[in-house]
């Protein structure tokens, strides 16, 4: 195999994927909308379709492990179901039908990850070395050019095209697992490294960091789900939701290239306890933003809030609990996601459909504040 042929197919299906979760997760709210499906439904829609997804991420990494499944044609069955599903919920009229098939988009997609994370250690056997930075670097630009894309085709053409595109994303998706290598499973590495099972009352400040990015994630999620009705507040549209979401996905890019440079010898959990600073000041200019150019100048704020956290995470949880138990650190790390997603979208689209948008930023500020407070006591304690 040439090195950087693979690194090229990996980073480019990285990209694909990512592109995937941005209908899924920040158009959603004004597709099923126009789909008549109310926005508390719409929560629970997107932490249903989170929570089968992690059910079924499990079920498939089993059978992976195990030699049932093979990798690259359980990938080429998503894409294909994925294609097909995308076009069909295009033409579906409004109601409870239209709102499930396309939920169902968003749990592919999530599925999809346990697998494209095994192509790593796939590579890895094989003596080839895959530059994580420069495929993550991919997944935020693609996101960047999708967001934007879909900002402005939404705007233009109407919401039809956030269906067709993961019927285009599907094919594409598609056509690049057609030229990736058969993947089995066991293709861990042959000695893996022992671990344990991490007990968190024994890391109290890990316990806590844990809580405040939890909280910090529900506020991110909230927003991200029914962006597009904090965007409207100032007067804005589709088009300014992309180009928001744009310049968010595009400022994550140098951190990720950069982070192992800056941070040196420093702590990560400084540099995590920073984003944490990040986000709440970021939910508080939310609150108060009165122009879409504000709106604008607050997403910036990406670069040293979801930025910052996405890099220095992974390093955070080898500092703090150590080899023996990183895998279930990375794990625990791993749920403040979805925890985000979860209770972001149930919880967001509540007060939404109850109070209305204000509501919504007011409590995500409220939310990362005692986040925030709760990454701050963390860093401050030794274990």
């Amino acid at each position: 195999m040439n090195e950087r042929t693979e690194n090229i197919r990996y980073s480019a299906l990285l990209g694909v994927h990512t592109m995937m979760l941005c209908p899924g997760l920040n158009f959603v709210a004004q597709y099923l909308s126009d789909a008549q499906i109310s926005a508390r439904s719409i929560g629970i829609l997107v932490a249903a379709s989170c929570l089968i997804a992690v059910i079924m991420q499990q079920f498939v990494g089993r059978l992976f492990g195990r030699n049932i499944l093979a990798g690259r044609k359980l990938l080429l069955f998503l894409a294909t179901i994925m294609t097909l599903t995308g076009i069909y919920s295009a033409y579906l009229g409004a109601g409870n039908l239209k709102a499930i098939t396309f939920s169902s988009l968003l749990c592919i997609a999530l599925i999809m990850l346990p697998v494209l994370n095994s192509f790593s250690f796939y590579y890895k056997n094989k003596g080839i070395s895959v530059n994580y930075g420069v495929a993550r670097g991919c997944g935020s630009m693609s996101f960047c050019v999708c967001s934007i894309i879909l900002g402005f085709l939404t705007a233009n053409i109407g919401t039809i095209v956030v269906p067709l595109s993961y019927g285009l994303l599907g094919a594409i998706f598609f056509a690049i697992m057609m030229t990736m290598p058969t993947l089995k499973g066991n293709v861990q590495p042959n000695k893996p490294q022992e671990t344990s099972t991490l007990q968190l009352g024994k890391f109290p400040a890990f316990r806590l960091m844990l809580i405040g990015l939890s909280l910090v994630m529900i506020f991110h999620n909230m927003l991200m789900t029914y962006f597009i009705y904090a965007i409207e507040l100032v007067g804005g549209n589709n088009s300014n939701l992309g180009i928001a979401l744009g310049i968010a996905a595009l400022l994550e890019i140098p951190v990720l290239f950069a982070y192992t440079r800056v941070k040196g010898q420093t702590p990560s959990k400084i540099f995590l306890t920073a984003s944490g600073i990040a986000f709440f000041v970021k939910a508080a200019l939310f609150v108060f933003a009165q122009s879409v150019t504000m709106i604008y100048l607050i997403q910036t704020l990406q670069i040293v809030s979801y930025g910052l956290m996405a890099a220095a995470r992974v390093y955070y949880v080898d500092e703090t609990v150590g080899k023996k138990y990183e895998a279930t650190g990375q794990a625990y790390m791993a749920a403040t996601e979805t925890i985000g997603i979860v209770l972001g979208s149930i919880v967001g689209g509540i007060l939404l459909h109850s109070f209305g948008i204000k509501a919504l930023l007011w409590c995500g500020a409220i939310v990362s504040f005692v986040g925030m407070m709760c990454m701050i006591s963390s860093c401050r304690r030794k274990i």
